[in-house]
């Protein structure tokens, strides 16, 4: 199952002990457009995951007469003395940690207009922290479509009203338009703290989880558990078979008799397991969700493969429930057990990363696992 990554455990500690979080974003100049120069910095936002307020350094905050170069200069001042005041802060940002885009590169557009050989203050390497890394830790990469923060925050229904996309920002610096860029970058900076809260809560939705239960003491993801679940039942189901005195015992024969073994296993950790919900209608007809888990918006779907089943009547089969399930207010995400102990589906890998990659729409994550041996 999905472990907690030490970096998110450091994070959960520093809540704990009421430690000051700060966010970071920025916007600048169009990369593309930066040729022969570090691209030009138009809003630095920050804001407090403690109090929750906001700032932002702007281009915007100086009157226009103003020379361009001095109004970027005391932008990048006032984040610094921001900085060197909050020193012992934790600082979270979003794919900061490059020399493009990034902590590093805002020195060096510092040094590259004032001559200086480094800004007035950097923060420690140690006091920041990408949210992307972590979630990727936790997830894996492709945890998210692209652009990933926008679909992340957008999954987790975090408010985004003044966004903008970076390509947009960047066509707001060409015209002037600072104010826009200075709502969407403080926008940004207080997504990403509430993207934290849902990550630190066991909340966090992703293609790949709807959020974190709690076990033993431990916060351990939703889905993973499911599949974990899954990857065992055989073990399980095999142990059964070897009652003491042969006594009657279940024998799992087809998919109703591993819904009835699957609850009990699922009871184990969902306090709400609710079998045999039916979906509204669609065209004219309604389907049955195997099990829904309210709590985190999951609909388990169960299928045991036979003589008949091939890759593509299993894929038309996704297509149809996932396109019914679709309607169901309360699921979010779809899991698809697939048991075929007998080797029936070839290519049992590849078919399942295709199946969750295809039948993944906006509204709605697919996840399918094989269970062949």
């Amino acid at each position: 199952m999905t472990s907690e990554p030490a970096k998110l455990r450091e994070l959960r500690n520093a809540v704990n002990d009421g430690r000051e979080i700060i966010s970071v974003h920025y916007a600048c100049e169009s990369l593309t457009d930066a040729t022969d120069h570090p691209p030009t910095v138009s809003c630095i936002a920050v804001a407090s995951l403690n109090n929750g307020t906001r700032e932002a350094f702007s281009l915007a905050d100086l009157p226009v007469e103003t020379d361009a170069v001095g109004r970027e200069i005391s932008l990048l001042e006032r984040f610094y003395d921001y900085l060197s005041e909050n020193r012992e802060s934790i600082i979270v940002h979003w794919n900061m940690n490059s020399s493009i885009f990034g902590f590093a590169a805002l020195a060096k557009r510092y040094c590259f207009i004032t001559s200086k050989e480094h800004p007035p203050y950097r923060p420690s390497d140690h006091l920041l922290y990408d949210i992307d890394d972590i979630v990727a830790e936790m997830y894996g990469d492709q945890y998210v479509r692209h652009p990933k923060f926008y679909n992340l925050a957008s999954l987790n229904e975090v408010g985004l009203y003044s966004f903008l996309p970076g390509k947009e920002e960047a066509n707001r610096f060409k015209s002037g338009d600072f104010g826009a860029i200075n709502s969407s970058t403080t926008t940004k900076a207080r997504a990403n703290l509430d993207i934290l809260r849902a990550l630190l809560a066991g909340q966090l939705r992703t293609q790949r989880s709807s959020g974190s239960v709690r076990f033993a003491g431990q916060q351990i993801d939703a889905v993973d558990t499911i599949l974990t679940i899954g990857q065992r039942m055989r073990d399980v189901e095999r142990e059964l078979s070897r009652r003491h005195g042969g006594r009657p015992t279940i024998t799992v024969a087809d998919e109703y008799d591993a819904q009835d073994l699957l609850k009990g296993l699922f009871a184990l950790f969902f306090e709400d397991v609710r079998p045999e919900t039916w979906t509204p209608n669609v065209a004219g007809g309604a389907a049955r969700i195997d099990f829904l888990l309210p709590s985190f918006e999951l609909a388990v779907e169960i299928k045991r493969a036979r003589p008949s089943m091939t890759a593509r009547s299993l894929g038309d089969e996704l297509i149809v429930d996932r396109d019914r399930y679709k309607t169901e207010q309360r699921a979010k995400h779809l899991i698809c057990l697939v048991f075929d102990y007998d080797g029936i589906l070839p290519g049992p890998r590849g078919l399942e990363a295709d199946l969750s990659r295809e039948s993944t729409v906006e509204g709605l994550a697919v996840t399918v696992r094989i269970f062949d041996r």
